[in-house]
Formats: structure tokens, sequence, C-alpha cells
């Protein structure tokens, strides 16, 4: 196992609050607390230094230092970071809603996992139970508050650094094919953009390969983690398809209903191979990032094919 990347944020070790020996984490600190108390304690971070001091002092009277091990993975900063700057791109976000809905339900999610040590199944009950009295200022009810806290659930609960070596090699791999779909996209949604006859139609595609960018930088961080280095290239196939696409369109050749039903292709392509991904064991927190990115493929998807419909529809 490739050890952990000395400036990696999760791996930070803070003072133990009692002893002052290093490596106690305040999330940490309150694991014995009964129903919920860690939860509680982790959404008082979000709530403001006075939540999180009450929260703290109350999970380690209460609790002590037990499950200490289970939280030295867990670093509320970092979580709490990682959401606030993704949570408008996640597939369950509400236009409008600000990160004051959302974050006590992450709060509550990366909590519950050391309070609650079986599957989030098993533990719904209770976290539908409390959520009540654990959502703070979030105007968000359970269902609504459920994907985010089980999203930050599955961030937190098998993170990569157990892997395997022969496990992370078949992770990296699938990451790796993941990346070249996305390059392959990125590097397709510009070029049909060139080529395109409505400005309109060119900037929406510009911005699909803005999307396939920003989903391919987030595979380079995660391959990293891993400890695998990026082939940070698209794909011999896609290459060829671009290069055919260049060619017919700098003659005038394809029109934009072409150009959106070759999108369309890449698209089922593209989400083809996600659904590979996920056929494997992948560790919660690369599984959490792959759903992501197929559900803004699927988003993809959906939109060129509904102006490809639109297109045919105006031609007939």
């Amino acid at each position: 196992m490739a050890a952990a990347d000395k400036h990696d944020p999760r791996d930070q070790r803070n003072l133990d609050p009692i002893t002052e020996a290093p490596g106690a984490h305040p999330v940490g600190t309150g694991v014995g607390a009964t129903g919920g108390g860690v939860a509680g304690a982790a959404i008082g971070a979000v709530g403001g230094p006075i939540g999180a001091a009450v929260g703290l002092v109350a999970g380690a009277l209460v609790g002590g230092l037990a499950g200490k091990a289970t939280a030295e993975r867990i670093n509320p900063t970092v979580e709490e970071a990682y959401w606030r700057e993704s949570y408008t791109r996640e597939p369950y976000y509400e236009a409008g809603r600000s990160f004051d809905d959302y974050g006590p339900a992450y709060a509550y999610g990366w909590g519950a996992t050391m309070t609650y040590p079986g599957p989030f199944e098993e533990a719904e009950p209770a976290l539908a139970r409390d959520w009540e009295s654990k959502r703070g200022g979030s105007s968000l009810d359970w269902q609504q508050a459920r994907p985010a806290t089980r999203a930050a659930w599955d961030r937190v609960q098998a993170p990569s650094s157990v892997l395997a070596d022969d496990d992370r090699d078949d992770v990296l791999e699938a990451l790796d094919d993941l990346l070249k779909t996305c390059r392959d996209g990125e590097k397709g949604f510009k070029e049909a953009a060139e080529h395109t006859r409505t400005a309109s139609l060119a900037t929406l595609l510009r911005d699909r390969a803005q999307t396939c960018a920003r989903g391919a930088e987030e595979l380079v961080a995660a391959i990293g983690q891993l400890g695998g280095e990026a082939n940070d290239r698209g794909s011999a196939t896609g290459a060829l398809h671009r290069g055919w696409v260049s060619a017919r369109g700098s003659v005038g050749a394809l029109s934009d209903l072409d150009m959106l039903e070759e999108c369309e292709r890449g698209e089922d392509a593209a989400l083809a191979r996600y659904r590979k991904a996920l056929e494997q064991p992948l560790p919660a927190d690369v599984r959490t990032l792959v759903q992501q990115q197929m559900a803004g493929a699927q988003r993809n998807h959906d939109e060129i094919k509904r102006l490809r419909d639109a297109e045919r529809a105006r031609k007939a």
C-alpha cells in the first residue's frame, strides 16, 4: 500500500483535546455519545465556533475518546470545504438553494458514520427521526436532505487509502478510462462548437466542453490520491472521430443537426463507460465521484437530445 501523501488534507492530525497527544480529531472526540451526538457536534462546526465548541465538549464528556481511530480519516474543515465548492453540481441540488440549506445535511452524514457502524440503510430510520433536531438553519425536510446526507456518508465511509494494491490497480484503470472519456468529450464538444452554424448552440457546446474539462480535473485528482499517474490524453478512437468531424465540418458537410447527433452519440458512449465503471467494487468516495459525473453526463445527453429533436422537428 502506498504511503499517504504528507500534504493530503485528509491526513492532518490534531492534538487530543484531553491529553494533548497528537492523533485525535475533533469529530471523533464524542464518538461514544448516543443517538447522533457526534453528528450534532459536527453540525455545530457548520453553525459556527460556539456551536462547535459546545458539541465537542459535550462529546468529550459523554463519549470520551471511543471511536477515535474511525474519526482520524475525517477532517470537518476539509469535508465542509469540499461540499461548499461542489454542492451546486450535485444531481439533487435545487436551484436557488444556498449552502446553508445543504451544509447541515453534509455534516449530519459524515458525523453519523461514526455513530452508526453499519450501512446507511440501517441508520436511516434513526437519521430521519432525528433530522428535525439536527437540521439547524436548514430549510430542507428529510426527503430533501437525505441525498446530501447520503453523499457525505459515502464520501467518508470507505476512503481510497484502505484499498489493497490489486484493487487499487483496478480502480485506477477504471478512472483512467473515464479520464479519457472526459477528455474526448471536452475536445469533441469544442470541435463541434467550431463548426456549428448557430451562435447559441456553439455557446452551449463550449459550456459542455468546460463541464467535461472539470470532470477530467476531478478524475486527475482522484487518480493522484490513489497514488496513480494520470494519462491525461483522450483516446485514439476519440481523436479519429474528431478528425472526421473536423474534415467534414470544415467543408460544410455537417449541419447543426449532424453536430447534435454526433454529440449525442458521444454522450451515449460516455454513459456506457460510466455504467461499466460502476459495475466494479469502487471505494465509496470514488463511487460517489463517478455517480456524480455520470449524472452530469446524463444531463448533457438529455439536453443534446432535446435540441436534436427540436432541430429535427424544425427541418421536417
